[in-house]
């Protein structure tokens, strides 16, 4: 008898929707993948590459390679240009016609129909559709896509250029009381990239409160901090001078706290996201079929929202969220319906949790909940997880973990490794003070579990020891509500205050309403702090009255913990063969492998130790890394990487064993080195590094390339991941020839001189920017062989060149070529 696969529908081809297509590629299912547009990849696709001299993590890129890989995928069936028309619900499932009418049934539906910019034409005083020069952020990114943008700053160098945030979100009045949770990463991005495009710049950045989240952004913010203005406060009306066309807004000078008018060559609204139209239709056609009911705000992030079994929401479709957020949330809602149809079928497997405390315990016992076999690695607790790791050999589905127990030492066989360690928390403290502070976790759990020990007035100081993490932040404004129930004076200094999350702004408002203070200071400078008797004196100059010093006297003095990278991270890197992050955590910020994956497959991060989590990040997290054990196998199938080891040729140096970015070479039983296909990610890094040429590449041998060469062409080596992509949509001239490769790092110099002596008369490679290499460092690697060419004695330097290409860089890859 044939078996009949089961159709699922996914209504949206931007980045949820194409991660739920590529989860289920191995699935016994047939993926119906509705898409309005005439192309896969959503807003994200049409977003521009923010790197600089590196990657800066935006991920917009991943969308155009998602795309391509879902455009391959044997059990998707693509409808694009046409929506869903009507839904019916049948005995078993739904019947779908889409208004092309074309018809089939479903067992279940994965709505990932995405999100719109908000249009600000609907505030007036910004005059957006009057002023040429008054654009959104969504606008920014097709200019910066199409290099057009010194036409707005007629030739000038040094354009003055302003960003405004919070157009469409955190309003009250607009219904829109939630943090759009992208629009400052995305402002940051744009305003690093413009001072890196136009380095005498002059940028300001208009702001409420300045969201500085995630391992990515804090060092960004850090360096874009002291190269343009951070304004708080929001304009609130834009003019033009309609003899220069220079734009004007009215701020306070900092100077002479007087209203001055400033220059603006260009504004950028920094618009907010809002329900997409099919989204907000699933109130009406789709609502009452479907029993999908969204929150006030038109999606389906918080509990007033109503949702069907038979419907999994995804994306920005839920909640406004980055890039990255979405790809794991589509992974998770492709693995909750292979759960719910019965179709995870996945052998059980020994998972080991490696670190100790509160994350580590709760990513064990939900990985364990799920029926697989979870072991607890932390040294110095008791019990069963007073076991320390010596060593971690082998590969994903077969790591062996050498490790110590008691007086014991034993191996563990394990199919995956979670690093869930706890970074060090230490407690904050002002030198200048006799009388002890309170820290936010003791001062919280006084609150909760002796609210009669709470002292009358109390200060939670935020900002002051650096950019906040979100959890204290959310963590301060969740006491002070609380307190204030208790009939407290509670106050907080801030800089800033983070609204993250589906309720961060409704939170904020709710502890605003309720009586708690809030303070704002610009620079630690605006602070003096002093004892008085038992308590404290805080004098401030508060930023919105700088002429006047606020004293504040309090009881208790509160400060958030401090949390930086424990000591042991760096043992725990060098035993999972990771690299740690530019603040000494671990995990790289490379976007091809976030949030909670690995270059090293089966290596998995939960938690603080690698980004900055909260308890809703943490569950999604633990999710996201059950949605691989379920979907992906670990069995270690015989895939054909398209690389071999050549033994008769090998010379047993371990230099491939040393040099993979994936630990994806082992020595195995017989001594010899073997790749493990599985684990393998067929970089071709071995390939170009072997010195005995043991290492052979099926169908991209140097002699291979070479034959591809033709005389007096321009040759392009180009990552099948990025410049290959860019270059996708052009008609290229006669005189290039263009060769995808699987990696940058797979072109050694030797490679270089096979091209130019077959006859190029010119050779590029091409590949990712730095940090955003899947392989780690290709771009570097690629880099390091064309400086070694071109140090050969008369070669000229025009002949070989590095040019790193992102694939949502077409423009830039075009600009490049028409030189030649």
């Amino acid at each position: 008898m044939k078996k009949t696969n089961l159709n699922i529908l996914v209504i949206g081809g931007g980045v949820a929707g194409m991660a739920t297509a590529q989860t289920l590629v191995d699935q016994d299912v047939v993926v119906h993948l509705v898409e309005k547009e005439s192309s896969l990849g959503g807003h994200a696709a049409m977003w521009a590459c923010m790197a600089t001299d590196y990657c800066e993590n935006c991920g917009a890129c991943l969308s155009i390679e998602m795309a391509a890989q879902v455009l391959k995928q044997k059990n998707v069936i693509l409808h694009l240009n046409t929506i869903v028309k009507t839904i019916s619900k049948k005995k078993q499932g739904y019947e779908v016609i889409l208004e092309d009418n074309a018809s089939f049934n479903a067992e279940k539906i994965i709505m990932a129909t995405g999100f719109s910019p908000f249009n600000p034409v609907q505030i007036n005083s910004f005059h957006y559709n009057d002023y040429k020069n008054v654009i959104t952020t969504a606008e920014l990114n097709t200019i910066l896509q199409e290099e057009t943008l010194s036409g707005y700053f007629n030739g000038k160098p040094d354009p003055k250029i302003a960003f405004i945030q919070c157009v469409g979100s955190r309003n009250r009045e607009q219904g829109r009381d939630y943090c759009s949770q992208v629009c400052c990463k995305i402002s940051m991005r744009h305003a690093n990239k413009l001072t890196y495009l136009f380095p005498e710049s002059d940028i300001t950045l208009f702001h409420m409160d300045l969201q500085v989240i995630g391992k990515e952004i804090r060092p960004l913010f850090n360096t874009l901090s002291k190269n343009i203005a951070l304004v708080q406060g929001v304009p609130a009306e834009i003019l033009e001078d309609t003899e220069t066309n220079m734009l004007t807004i009215v701020a306070e000078d900092k100077e002479t706290r007087s209203r001055v008018s400033k220059a603006f060559d260009l504004i950028v609204l920094s618009v907010g996201m809002q329900p997409s139209p099919a989204l907000e239709k699933s109130d009406g056609m789709l609502g009452g079929i479907l029993d999908l009911k969204p929150n006030s705000w038109g999606f389906f992030n918080t509990d007033q929202a109503v949702i069907s079994k038979d419907v999994v929401i995804a994306g920005c479709a839920s909640g406004p969220k980055d890039i990255l957020s979405s790809r794991q949330e589509g992974r998770v809602a492709a693995a909750k319906v292979i759960d719910d149809l019965g179709l995870n079928t996945k052998k059980q497997l020994n998972i080991a949790v490696f670190g100790e405390g509160v994350q580590a315990d709760k990513t064990a016992k939900a990985i364990s909940s799920k029926g697989y076999s979870t072991y607890l690695f932390g040294p110095g607790t008791g019990g069963s997880k007073d076991r320390r790791i010596i060593s971690i050999s082998g590969t994903a589905g077969n790591f062996s973990l050498y490790y110590e127990s008691g007086n014991e030492k034993k191996y563990l066989t394990c199919a995956a490794i979670i690093a869930a360690f706890e970074p060090k928390r230490s407690l904050n403290r002002l030198d200048t003070l006799k009388n002890a502070s309170l820290s936010l976790d003791t001062f919280s759990q006084m609150v909760e579990e002796k609210p009669d020990t709470c002292p009358d007035n109390s200060v939670i100081l935020l900002d002051y020891f650096g950019p906040e993490f979100k959890s204290f932040a959310r963590l301060a404004l969740e006491t002070s509500i609380k307190a204030k129930a208790l009939g407290k004076n509670i106050s907080i200094i801030m800089n800033k205050m983070l609204v993250h999350g589906a309720l961060g702004q409704r939170l904020y408002d709710t502890a605003r309403q309720q009586g708690v203070d809030f303070f704002r200071f610009e620079t630690n400078d605006d602070l003096k702090f002093e004892d008085s008797g038992n308590g404290f004196l805080i004098k401030l100059k508060e930023a919105t009255l700088p002429s006047i010093e606020l004293n504040l006297n309090c009881d208790c003095l509160v400060l958030p913990p401090g949390l930086t990278p424990a000591g042991e991270f760096k043992n725990a890197a060098a035993l999972l063969g990771q690299p740690l992050d530019k603040e000494g955590f671990l995990q790289s910020a490379n976007t091809r492998h976030r949030l909670t994956q690995s270059p090293r497959k089966g290596i998995f991060f939960t938690g603080t130790c690698h980004d900055e989590t909260d308890p809703d990040d943490l569950n999604n997290e633990i999710k996201d890394i059950l949605s691989v054990f379920s979907t992906e196998s670990f069995d270690l199938p015989q895939i054909d990487t398209g690389v071999e080891i050549n033994q008769k040729l090998c010379a047993q140096c371990l230099t491939c064993i040393r040099i993979c970015p994936h630990s994806a070479i082992i020595m195995n039983e017989k001594n010899r080195p073997e790749i493990v296909p599985d684990s393998c990610f067929s970089c071709h890094l071995c390939v170009s590094n072997c010195p005995a040429y043991a290492i052979e590449s099926k169908a991209l041998t140097n002699d291979q390339i070479s034959r591809k060469v033709e005389k007096n062409k321009m040759v392009i080596l180009a990552c099948e991941r990025s410049a290959a992509l860019a270059a996708d949509s052009l008609t290229l001239p006669d005189n290039i020839t263009l060769i995808p490769i699987p990696c940058a790092c797979r072109i050694s110099s030797d490679v270089i001189l096979k091209t130019l002596l077959n006859g190029a008369s010119k050779v590029m490679i091409s590949g990712c920017h730095e940090e955003n290499c899947r392989s780690l460092e290709g771009g570097n690697i690629a880099d390091a062989s064309v400086r070694q060419v071109l140090s050969i004695p008369g070669m000229e330097p025009s002949k070989v060149v590095w040019e790193p290409i992102a694939a949502n860089e077409t423009k830039k890859f075009e600009r490049i070529i028409s030189k030649v």
